[in-house]
Protein backbone atom coordinates (compact mmCIF):
# COMPACT_ATOMS: atom_id res chain seq x y z
CA UNK A 1 0.00 0.00 0.00
CA UNK A 2 2.90 2.35 1.16
CA UNK A 3 4.58 1.85 -2.66
CA UNK A 4 1.36 2.68 -4.29
CA UNK A 5 0.99 5.36 -2.59
CA UNK A 6 4.53 6.79 -3.40
CA UNK A 7 4.13 5.77 -6.68
CA UNK A 8 0.50 8.24 -6.83
CA UNK A 9 2.21 11.02 -5.25
CA UNK A 10 4.60 10.61 -8.24
CA UNK A 11 2.08 10.46 -10.54
CA UNK A 12 0.76 13.87 -9.41
CA UNK A 13 3.67 15.49 -8.95
CA UNK A 14 5.34 14.52 -12.24
CA UNK A 15 1.40 15.99 -13.67
CA UNK A 16 1.62 19.10 -11.64
CA UNK A 17 5.28 20.11 -13.38
CA UNK A 18 4.23 19.27 -16.51
CA UNK A 19 1.06 21.53 -16.20
CA UNK A 20 2.91 24.36 -14.95
CA UNK A 21 5.24 23.63 -18.08
CA UNK A 22 2.85 23.71 -20.04
CA UNK A 23 1.30 26.70 -19.04
CA UNK A 24 4.40 28.69 -18.93
CA UNK A 25 4.96 27.90 -22.72
CA UNK A 26 1.66 28.79 -23.62
CA UNK A 27 1.93 32.63 -21.98
CA UNK A 28 2.05 35.06 -24.60
CA UNK A 29 2.19 39.21 -24.10
CA UNK A 30 1.50 41.82 -26.16
CA UNK A 31 4.39 43.23 -28.43
CA UNK A 32 4.19 46.44 -30.38
CA UNK A 33 6.00 45.89 -34.05
CA UNK A 34 5.66 48.62 -37.02
CA UNK A 35 2.75 48.24 -39.30
CA UNK A 36 4.53 49.88 -42.54
CA UNK A 37 8.23 50.69 -42.74
CA UNK A 38 8.79 53.44 -41.14
CA UNK A 39 11.18 56.74 -41.58
CA UNK A 40 13.21 58.76 -38.69
CA UNK A 41 12.39 61.71 -39.31
CA UNK A 42 7.97 61.21 -38.81
CA UNK A 43 6.71 61.31 -35.38
CA UNK A 44 4.84 57.73 -34.49
CA UNK A 45 1.25 57.46 -34.94
CA UNK A 46 -0.95 54.86 -33.30
CA UNK A 47 -1.88 53.68 -36.76
CA UNK A 48 2.13 52.99 -37.60
CA UNK A 49 2.11 50.31 -35.18
CA UNK A 50 0.40 47.05 -34.26
CA UNK A 51 0.72 44.28 -31.58
CA UNK A 52 1.82 40.80 -31.82
CA UNK A 53 1.61 37.56 -29.46
CA UNK A 54 5.23 36.13 -28.16
CA UNK A 55 6.40 34.21 -25.18
CA UNK A 56 7.90 36.84 -22.52
CA UNK A 57 11.48 34.68 -22.71
CA UNK A 58 11.18 35.67 -26.47
CA UNK A 59 10.87 39.54 -25.61
CA UNK A 60 14.26 41.84 -25.98
CA UNK A 61 14.70 43.94 -23.48
CA UNK A 62 13.11 47.40 -23.52
CA UNK A 63 10.45 46.21 -25.94
CA UNK A 64 7.72 48.19 -26.06
CA UNK A 65 4.25 46.43 -25.24
CA UNK A 66 1.90 49.89 -25.37
CA UNK A 67 1.53 51.35 -28.62
CA UNK A 68 0.37 54.46 -27.10
CA UNK A 69 4.40 54.55 -25.54
CA UNK A 70 5.52 54.57 -28.47
CA UNK A 71 2.79 56.89 -30.72
CA UNK A 72 4.42 60.79 -30.83
CA UNK A 73 7.93 59.61 -30.41
CA UNK A 74 10.67 59.50 -33.28
CA UNK A 75 12.30 56.51 -34.30
CA UNK A 76 16.03 57.03 -33.85
CA UNK A 77 16.32 55.02 -37.49
CA UNK A 78 14.06 53.73 -39.79
CA UNK A 79 12.16 50.81 -38.82
CA UNK A 80 10.64 48.24 -41.12
CA UNK A 81 7.70 46.42 -41.17
CA UNK A 82 7.12 43.61 -38.76
CA UNK A 83 10.32 45.03 -36.78
CA UNK A 84 10.38 45.02 -32.72
CA UNK A 85 9.88 48.67 -31.81
CA UNK A 86 12.42 48.97 -28.58
CA UNK A 87 11.95 52.21 -25.83
CA UNK A 88 15.95 52.87 -27.00
CA UNK A 89 15.09 53.06 -30.69
CA UNK A 90 12.83 55.94 -30.04
CA UNK A 91 13.43 59.96 -29.14
CA UNK A 92 11.18 63.04 -28.10
CA UNK A 93 12.39 64.71 -31.19
CA UNK A 94 13.19 63.77 -34.77
CA UNK A 95 16.82 62.95 -36.07
CA UNK A 96 18.90 65.98 -37.78
CA UNK A 97 19.12 63.37 -40.83
CA UNK A 98 16.57 60.70 -41.91
CA UNK A 99 18.52 57.83 -41.71
CA UNK A 100 18.18 58.71 -38.15
CA UNK A 101 22.56 58.88 -37.42
CA UNK A 102 23.53 61.75 -35.28
CA UNK A 103 26.13 63.74 -35.36
CA UNK A 104 28.94 63.13 -32.49
CA UNK A 105 29.50 65.68 -29.72
CA UNK A 106 31.95 68.13 -31.33
CA UNK A 107 31.90 67.29 -34.85
CA UNK A 108 30.28 69.25 -37.95
CA UNK A 109 28.25 67.53 -40.49
CA UNK A 110 29.92 68.27 -44.14
CA UNK A 111 28.30 67.21 -47.77
CA UNK A 112 31.02 66.03 -49.81
CA UNK A 113 30.35 66.06 -53.30
CA UNK A 114 31.04 62.39 -54.97
CA UNK A 115 29.98 60.43 -57.71
CA UNK A 116 28.08 57.11 -57.87
CA UNK A 117 31.33 55.51 -58.98
CA UNK A 118 33.64 57.27 -56.67
CA UNK A 119 31.41 56.11 -53.79
CA UNK A 120 31.25 52.61 -53.44
CA UNK A 121 29.32 52.12 -56.42
CA UNK A 122 26.23 53.50 -54.32
CA UNK A 123 26.86 51.08 -51.77
CA UNK A 124 27.74 53.32 -49.05
CA UNK A 125 25.64 53.62 -46.03
CA UNK A 126 24.66 55.81 -43.43
CA UNK A 127 26.32 54.60 -40.30
CA UNK A 128 29.30 53.19 -42.14
CA UNK A 129 33.20 54.70 -41.82
CA UNK A 130 34.91 55.77 -44.91
CA UNK A 131 38.26 57.46 -45.64
CA UNK A 132 37.45 60.82 -47.84
CA UNK A 133 39.98 60.93 -50.68
CA UNK A 134 40.53 64.35 -52.38
CA UNK A 135 42.10 63.67 -56.40
CA UNK A 136 43.50 67.12 -57.72
CA UNK A 137 41.62 67.87 -60.81
CA UNK A 138 44.25 68.93 -63.56
CA UNK A 139 43.85 72.87 -64.93
CA UNK A 140 41.89 73.75 -61.30
CA UNK A 141 44.51 72.70 -58.74
CA UNK A 142 48.32 73.14 -58.22
CA UNK A 143 50.12 71.24 -60.79
CA UNK A 144 52.61 69.87 -57.89
CA UNK A 145 49.32 68.49 -55.42
CA UNK A 146 49.13 65.19 -54.92
CA UNK A 147 46.44 63.15 -54.21
CA UNK A 148 45.90 63.18 -50.34
CA UNK A 149 43.64 61.60 -47.30
CA UNK A 150 41.44 64.27 -45.91
CA UNK A 151 39.52 62.19 -43.37
CA UNK A 152 40.24 58.91 -41.96
CA UNK A 153 37.66 57.03 -40.81
CA UNK A 154 34.63 59.42 -41.00
CA UNK A 155 31.40 58.31 -39.98
CA UNK A 156 28.53 58.80 -42.63
CA UNK A 157 25.54 60.36 -41.15
CA UNK A 158 23.29 60.48 -44.76
CA UNK A 159 23.72 59.86 -48.19
CA UNK A 160 22.20 62.98 -50.78
CA UNK A 161 20.58 62.47 -54.56
CA UNK A 162 21.90 64.42 -57.13
CA UNK A 163 18.45 66.70 -56.25
CA UNK A 164 19.12 67.28 -52.63
CA UNK A 165 16.45 64.66 -51.26
CA UNK A 166 17.61 61.66 -48.82
CA UNK A 167 19.20 58.70 -51.39
CA UNK A 168 16.97 55.60 -52.05
CA UNK A 169 18.76 52.34 -51.80
CA UNK A 170 16.22 50.96 -53.31
CA UNK A 171 15.97 47.89 -55.66
CA UNK A 172 15.74 47.04 -59.15
CA UNK A 173 13.08 44.38 -58.10
CA UNK A 174 10.89 47.02 -56.85
CA UNK A 175 11.04 49.79 -59.40
CA UNK A 176 9.34 49.56 -63.05
CA UNK A 177 11.54 49.05 -66.01
CA UNK A 178 11.06 52.48 -67.47
CA UNK A 179 11.92 54.24 -64.26
CA UNK A 180 15.56 56.21 -63.86
CA UNK A 181 17.04 55.93 -60.59
CA UNK A 182 18.14 59.37 -59.31
CA UNK A 183 22.05 59.09 -58.49
CA UNK A 184 23.74 59.73 -55.38
CA UNK A 185 24.52 63.66 -55.35
CA UNK A 186 26.57 64.20 -51.93
CA UNK A 187 27.77 62.14 -48.80
CA UNK A 188 26.99 63.69 -45.54
CA UNK A 189 30.62 62.80 -42.59
CA UNK A 190 31.08 64.24 -39.29
CA UNK A 191 34.29 65.79 -39.58
CA UNK A 192 36.37 68.01 -36.60
CA UNK A 193 36.93 71.54 -37.13
CA UNK A 194 40.14 71.05 -39.12
CA UNK A 195 39.01 68.66 -41.32
CA UNK A 196 35.60 70.48 -42.73
CA UNK A 197 38.00 73.18 -43.56
CA UNK A 198 40.38 70.54 -45.61
CA UNK A 199 37.28 69.73 -47.38
CA UNK A 200 35.71 72.88 -48.23
CA UNK A 201 39.41 74.19 -49.47
CA UNK A 202 39.34 71.41 -51.88
CA UNK A 203 35.26 70.95 -53.03
CA UNK A 204 36.15 73.21 -56.04
CA UNK A 205 39.29 71.96 -57.31
CA UNK A 206 39.47 67.97 -56.52
CA UNK A 207 37.24 65.06 -57.16
CA UNK A 208 36.01 62.97 -54.19
CA UNK A 209 36.44 59.51 -53.83
CA UNK A 210 35.43 57.46 -50.75
CA UNK A 211 36.93 54.19 -49.45
CA UNK A 212 35.00 51.78 -46.74
CA UNK A 213 37.05 51.14 -43.82
CA UNK A 214 36.38 47.49 -42.24
CA UNK A 215 35.12 46.89 -38.58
Amino acid sequence: MTQQRLLLALAIAAGLVAGVLYWAGAQRVSVVVAAADLRAARALAVTDLETRQLPPDALPPGAVTDPSAAAGRYPRAPIYKGQLVLAAALADAPAAFAAGVSVPTGYRAVAVPVETGHALGGAVLPGSRVDVIAVPVPGRSQADRATELLVAGALVVDVRGEYGAPFEHASAAGRPATAVRERIGSVIVAVGPSAELRIADRIGSSTFVLALVGP
